[in-house]
């Protein structure tokens, strides 16, 4: 996979990696935020308690901010739930929240898993040895695969190599649906052909995004008009 580099600011990172015997999975709990401007981030601040990691992950990117030569602060803690797991013998991967509600986005899990399977083959990481940062310190990281342990089983599996059950996509907001399905929902929310329930959230499966967007443009985008124009085609 492409990686791009922009290297974290040196006091933010530590010394020689010993060996690289586990990946530690994280999450930045930062909505809207991407891989790149965690790199810049990490790359301009030296903080006064040194934080950094190896790798951040979105929807799009890698970047790649502490050599994997050299230690990133991503998993210290002054008391430890893993026997083995340090900052000394782990890569550390950060994944990037893009979405509403604190919620990782399906195409940055999907990312990072391609990415962790190239890293164990790699450094001959085992399965058992891909970790949270939950099971290394007990810290809530990364938080849906915390509260979800299911989540957390599905990416498992899928470091194994294994198809999870194909489960429909369901948008809760147009922004999230890809580019090309946006304008003609965001008419039919607005016009309340498609109604948010009281948190502002809609639910609209991925199966019924070509469709919607093809009728549309067979009624000349104006499918929110849709009951008027077949009232006049039956005059």
């Amino acid at each position: 996979m492409e990686i791009q580099t922009k290297l974290c600011n040196r006091s933010n990172y530590g010394g020689k990696l010993k060996e690289v015997l586990y990946i530690v999975i994280h999450y930045t709990s930062n909505e809207g935020d991407t891989a790149k401007n965690n790199a810049d981030y990490f790359a301009r601040e030296a903080l006064g308690a040194p934080a950094s990691a190896h790798y951040f992950v979105d929807e799009k990117e890698i970047w790649s901010s502490v050599p994997v030569t050299h230690i990133a602060y991503h998993c210290g803690a002054k008391v430890y739930v893993h026997p083995e797991c340090r900052n000394s013998n782990s890569i550390g991967v950060e994944m990037c929240l893009t979405g509403k509600g604190m919620a990782i986005r399906q195409a940055t899990i999907d990312r990072t898993v391609q990415f962790v399977r190239e890293l164990m083959a790699q450094y001959n990481v085992p399965l058992d040895h891909v970790l949270r940062h939950y099971d290394v310190t007990g810290k809530y990281c990364p938080g849906p695969f915390v509260d979800h342990p299911s989540m957390w089983q599905a990416f498992q599996k899928a470091l194994a190599g294994e198809q999870e059950e194909e489960v429909m996509k369901v948008y809760k907001y147009v922004p999230e649906m890809p580019k090309w399905a946006q304008d003609t929902f965001t008419r039919l929310v607005q016009s309340g052909y498609i109604a948010k329930d009281e948190k502002g959230e809609i639910d609209v499966q991925e199966s019924t995004l070509q469709p919607v967007v093809y009728l549309d443009r067979l009624t000349g985008g104006k499918i929110e008009k849709l009951p008027e124009l077949m009232k006049d085609l039956g005059k």
